[in-house]
């Protein structure tokens, strides 16, 4: 069996092979001719025969030498290619991102980051599923996702999950509606008025309720819809008054089509982070989050 050879020998090698003399592949190496001399004896010797013949200062490869050099090149061809893959991912010139996320978000703020995402890092490939906030802790509770974008009350021992934002609820009004004219609401405001309700099914619904019952209000339940999207849209049609999640409430009150107002009491929403559980966040990851962050401070700071 060969003595160990080290990757100093035979990087040693291919230089004198590429310069044709020890002094050249010695300055190719950043060292001296003497060591490169040394490191290719002790390869000669753990080989057991010789690479190169010397004529003057000149060093012809032996027949050997070039059957080796094959196959030291094909290494280091694989070896390059795995600095750049390297490089690479350091980077961010390759990678992917697979993300889920609940429709208040997945429907306009994460394809918007996501917009800017890949704008920045072209190399970078993303996926956006959407899908209500428990199917989003479901899909990263499988550990095959990335990142999840949701707003929940329960946790997965998979998963990891983090305030990522939050922000108190807003009435959303048609443009024009009298309530417009009062700088916050209350729940008597609300009392026998036409009302867009979320569905039953949706955790947010309970507490929507107990905010207008706390004030005695009974309003009209005219619709029922269960994305944020959906009812703001029967709002900007005309259908009635509701009380909605803040960052669909403030982007369709930035397009001008509904008007937005706070509650008193306030009904703070909270945006959560999912991560799972048994890996660290890539660094893509982190640079995706970061953007995230603040459009939610641009988005939730500025509205109509």
């Amino acid at each position: 069996m060969l003595p160990r050879l080290t990757h100093r020998q035979i990087e040693a090698f291919r230089a004198v092979m590429e310069t044709g003399k020890i002094t050249s592949a010695a300055a190719a190496l950043g060292t001296t001719q003497p060591s490169v001399s040394k490191l290719i004896a002790d390869l000669e010797r753990a080989a057991g025969f010789d690479m190169f013949e010397r004529q003057g200062r000149q060093v012809v490869p032996t027949p050997e030498a070039r059957a080796l050099y094959e196959e030291v090149e094909r290494a280091f061809v694989g070896m390059m290619e795995i600095s750049r893959v390297i490089e690479d991912i350091r980077d961010f010139r390759t990678g992917s991102l697979l993300i889920a996320g609940m429709p208040a978000l997945a429907l306009k703020l994460l394809p918007d980051v996501i917009a800017e995402f890949v704008a920045e890092e072209p190399g970078i490939t993303v996926s956006l599923r959407t899908r209500s906030s428990r199917a989003v802790l479901r899909h990263l509770s499988s550990q095959q996702f990335d990142l999840g974008f949701a707003a929940l009350d329960n946790d997965h021992p998979a998963v990891l999950r983090r305030p990522l934002f939050t922000a108190p609820m807003l009435a959303a009004l048609p443009r024009g509606n009298e309530l417009e004219g009062k700088p916050v609401l209350e729940p008597k405001d609300f009392d026998r008025r036409p009302f867009i309700a979320l569905g039953a099914e949706i955790g947010t619904r309970s507490e929507t309720d107990a905010f207008l019952s706390a004030g005695g209000a009974r309003p009209r339940i005219v619709a029922e819809a269960q994305l944020s999207a959906s009812i703001c849209e029967m709002v900007a049609a005309g259908a009635g008054i509701s009380i909605v999640e803040p960052v669909t409430a403030t982007h369709f009150a930035n397009l001008g089509r509904i008007a937005v107002r706070p509650l008193s009491p306030a009904q703070p929403f909270r945006y959560d982070l999912l991560l799972p559980a048994t890996r660290q966040p890539s660094r893509v990851a982190g640079q995706f989050l970061k953007l995230v962050e603040a459009r939610f401070e641009t988005l939730i700071g500025v509205r109509a």
